[in-house]
């Protein structure tokens, strides 16, 4: 790494500008989730094909995942950056400009392709100066993301009842995109960092998109299982809330709220209770008390809303409050033992991982919303509780991973 790179100074700087581009970036992709339930009337579709035209957008991770590595080593996370916040400004804008399907679809397609893009360029630079700087950072990032994700929900819930979903999202990417792009201008580009071998560039490296070894395909699973309840809370919430709970837009978005300040508490809390709890028992309880919670509160309130929908109401709460304090620090957990394990190219590593992670998300998905239109929402979302118990199976990943308590 180049020497100006080496000074704490400027690393802190990065550092602080890293924490802005995750909020940043919270703000534009999730700037849709509160106002889905008015965008799926927009379309004029049912529950099941709605969530089937979500998870085509994972064909687009899929492209982006499995060449994002290859294509992050050749033009530097810095330049990929740029045209991720380009496309995913442009997707997000005409997202709710079009009432046909297919058009609909190719949006999403190239939202997924700019978010995912983004999301390795990211986790390759942060992981890299989270070992230059000596302590963990990552969970900080994860909760920056999720301040974020609450500021979207608050103002999704105020807007909603007066503002157009079209009016919302295109002004959200005209006044975001310029901060965006100054701020990914303000970070160090991956190569200036060394972050494991170079991988090769030529055709073979078709033949190494998927993962070569048993911890890639071990890190997957875990983060796959520790990661769809909160996807599926964004995806699913604001119909279970609006269709089952009959909360009205605005109200609807205090469960979104409160999985995202449990998130928060729990990422920006990680450093302490990795040194008291260690990363094991981190994962092992973390998965089993979030999963045990966020089932008994969601479906509880289901069974409960004819006779007691304020009974409901605060079930659900709690459910969500539980669920998302349990997933905390899990998936930066995973992801710091991938970076120290894996002896590859960091962003390889990870590419392959979410493109793996992405196959496995685009079936889930496609579960869940035959479960949510076939049986009930409050069905579907015992999928991602289900999956959230099974995490506590890969805690042994992180066993005696030393450095994590730095």
């Amino acid at each position: 790494m180049p020497n100006s790179l080496k000074k704490p100074h400027d690393l802190e700087r990065a550092y602080k500008f890293l924490l802005a581009m995750n909020f940043l970036f919270a703000l534009l992709i999730i700037s849709w989730i509160p106002r889905l339930s008015e965008i799926k009337k927009l379309l004029g579709l049912n529950n099941e094909v709605f969530g089937s035209l979500l998870g085509l957008g994972s064909v687009g991770s899929l492209v982006a995942y499995g060449s994002s590595g290859y294509v992050i080593e050749k033009f530097g996370s810095r330049t990929v950056s740029n045209i991720s916040i380009f496309l995913m400004s442009v997707s997000y804008a005409s997202l709710t400009w079009t009432h046909n399907i297919a058009i609909f679809a190719l949006i999403n397609f190239f939202a997924a392709v700019g978010g995912s893009f983004l999301h390795i360029s990211l986790l390759g630079v942060q992981t890299a100066i989270q070992k230059e700087i000596g302590r963990p950072i990552i969970p900080k990032m994860h909760g920056s993301f999720n301040i974020g994700f609450l500021i979207v929900m608050v103002i999704g819930g105020i807007v909603s009842p007066f503002v157009s979903v079209r009016t919302h999202l295109t002004a959200v990417s005209i006044i975001l995109a310029p901060i965006f792009f100054y701020c990914a201008n303000q970070v160090p580009s991956s190569r200036d960092f060394a972050i494991g071998e170079k991988p090769h560039l030529g055709l073979k490296f078709v033949k190494e998109l998927i993962p070569r070894t048993q911890l890639e395909w071990l890190i997957s699973l875990g983060l796959i299982c520790s990661t769809v309840i909160e996807i599926s809370t964004n995806d699913w919430m604001a119909i279970f809330a609006r269709e089952t709970l009959n909360i009205p837009a605005g109200p609807h978005v205090i469960y979104f709220i409160l999985f995202s300040l449990a998130m928060i508490i729990a990422r920006w809390k990680f450093a302490p209770m990795l040194k008291r709890f260690g990363p094991v028992n981190l994962i092992h309880y973390g998965s089993i008390f979030g999963a045990l919670g966020y089932a008994f509160g969601i479906y509880g309130a289901f069974l409960i809303v004819d006779s007691s929908p304020w009974l409901a109401f605060v079930a659900t709460g709690l459910g969500v409050l539980i669920g998302g304090f349990g997933i905390g620090g899990i998936q930066a957990i995973f992801i710091k033992v991938l970076g120290d394990k894996s002896g590859t190219s960091l962003n390889v590593a990870l590419g392959r991982v979410y493109l793996v992670f992405t196959m496995y998300l685009f079936v889930i998905r496609l579960i869940i919303s035959f479960v949510a239109e076939r049986v009930s929402v409050a069905a579907a979302l015992l999928v991602p509780a289900v999956l959230l118990l099974l995490t506590f199976r890969f805690a042994h990943l992180a066993d005696e991973d030393k450095d994590l308590l730095k």
